[in-house]
């Protein structure tokens, strides 16, 4: 998500796609390639935690120090340990007192001109709503406020300042991507009164200093309101901690998923309908292929979407981009680039009511996978690369810096439900409504095209129900 984290100015994902993007939190949120995660694409990246990190209940633990401080030790030439430690007057002083985390509220005191509220722990530019700006997420230092150790490389610049009588850390990375908002800054501040640390991910828009100005104004308000609309959503540090070990115990995560050829036995046609849940069933009757946006409804076309189109009206070609990633010792550099044509899929997708019961407020999703035969399996490109690199390559990852990289419905023309999102009001016994759902992809992609209409997602991974509902082949 790889998504928590939309590109484009879109309503707001619906509540059932939120247990999608908690499965995407615990790789996605703490990639240390942050100049890469653009816009709304970084739902399901960067951004996704402060949506599907969970509320965990008070905890105890042996109290530490009372007097903390956030500090960064430099690691190589671009590495930067980021850790709590006590205060040195009072170092190794322990209380056997159990460490209560109170719940709180975030307090925002200073936001820059034109910048809003988006959700919960996310503020954007009016004028560029959801593609950067900030995004605050929170650990419970449930084992103490000395436990927080986080690592980083690729470390352009660094420094230490205070908030309000916290200690923080400012970091920003290459960015790489000069016509892309990317999130290429990150703060850190360590509440110590209330055991949290705040980790906030920066775009590129925003300048570092507003984005300090932001961190040393948000204030943490203990609660004992638990409907409060500004409640900190919260990961315990113990966790996020056992998360990443068995990180590194699995294998390193491919940019293709893969599985047996048999499990994709219920591919479905072109023109053929198929059962989505019950008395609800779904057929892809139409795929039209365009070089422009002239199949889409012109008052349903995003001001993004039109900056990917030149002069003319026809889409721009993408940019790849070969990166070689940095390090403690190393900056991430392009190491070269190319252009590949972008073309739009427009679907017809039409939906049925089978059963003898209206259904109200039926969530619809288009998921346009990249799928490919090879040998005995079906591999899935995640979207964490474009390609993969040969042997001896001097590059690592291949990004997409088109609006192709984007896998989930940019454009759809029906609107329902309680935000006018991605919801049909209304299907009647025996009643069809019909939905068209568009997509940017490249040339190169045009035979490897698969749409997944199941709700909880399967355009970045095979999933369990999108292999049980069955893709739709819709390959050029």
């Amino acid at each position: 998500m790889r998504l928590e984290d939309m590109k484009y100015d879109f309503p707001k994902m619906p509540e059932e796609m939120r247990t999608m993007i908690e499965r995407e939190v615990t790789k996605q949120v703490k990639t240390e390639r942050p100049q890469f995660g653009k816009g709304k694409r970084a739902v399901g990246k960067t951004v996704a935690a402060s949506i599907a990190a969970v509320m965990l209940l008070g905890s105890t633990a042996v109290a530490g120090v009372s007097i903390y401080r956030m500090q960064q030790e430099k690691v190589g030439n671009y590495g930067v340990n980021v850790s709590v430690s006590g205060n040195e007057t009072t170092e190794g002083a322990k209380s056997e007192q159990p460490l209560v985390i109170p719940d709180v509220k975030m307090e925002v005191g200073y936001l820059p001109e034109g910048m809003v509220k988006t959700e919960r722990g996310k503020y954007s530019f009016e004028n560029a709503l959801y593609q950067g700006g900030v995004s605050m997420t929170f650990f419970r230092m449930d084992q103490g406020d000395d436990q927080f150790k986080m690592q980083h490389g690729d470390v352009l610049s660094s420094e230490d300042f205070s908030a309000n009588g916290y200690k923080g850390v400012y970091l920003e990375y290459p960015h790489l991507s000069e016509d892309e908002i990317t999130f290429n800054q990150r703060i850190y501040v360590a509440f110590t009164d209330t055991h949290y640390v705040m980790e906030m991910f920066v775009g590129s828009d925003v300048s570092k200093e507003d984005a300090l100005k932001i961190a040393k104004n948000i204030s943490l308000v203990p609660t004992d309101d638990k409907s409060e609309e500004e409640l900190v959503v919260a990961q315990n540090w113990s966790d996020y901690q056992k998360g990443q070990k068995e990180s590194q115990q699995q294998e390193e995560i491919s940019a293709e998923v893969a599985v047996a050829k048999e499990e994709m036995k219920n591919t479905h046609a072109i023109g053929e309908s198929f059962s989505i849940s019950e008395g609800l069933t779904a057929k892809v009757s139409d795929i039209q292929v365009s070089d422009d946006l002239s199949l889409l409804d012109p008052t349903l076309i995003d001001e993004d979407f039109k900056k990917e189109t030149d002069e003319n009206g026809k889409l721009r070609p993408a940019t790849i981009q070969y990166v070689k990633n940095g390090d403690v010792d190393s900056l991430s550099e392009v190491i070269k680039s190319r252009e590949v044509p972008q073309k739009l899929v427009y679907a017809t997708v039409e939906y049925t009511n089978t059963g003898d019961k209206e259904l109200s407020d039926v969530l619809f999703m288009g998921g346009l996978a990249r799928i490919f035969e090879d040998g005995t399996e079906m591999k899935m490109m995640s979207g964490w690369t474009y390609e993969e690199p040969e042997d001896g390559a001097e590059w690592e990852m291949a990004v997409n810096q088109g609006l192709s990289s984007y896998m989930e419905m940019p454009y759809y023309d029906v609107h329902g439900g309680e935000r006018g999102n991605n919801y049909i009001a209304s299907i009647k016994p025996g009643e069809t409504k019909t939905v068209h759902m568009a997509w940017v992809v490249t040339e190169e992609e045009l035979g490897k095209l698969y749409i997944n209409l199941d709700t909880y997602g399967g355009a970045y991974e095979f999933s369990d129900s999108a292999l049980e509902i069955g893709y739709v082949d819709v390959r050029q």
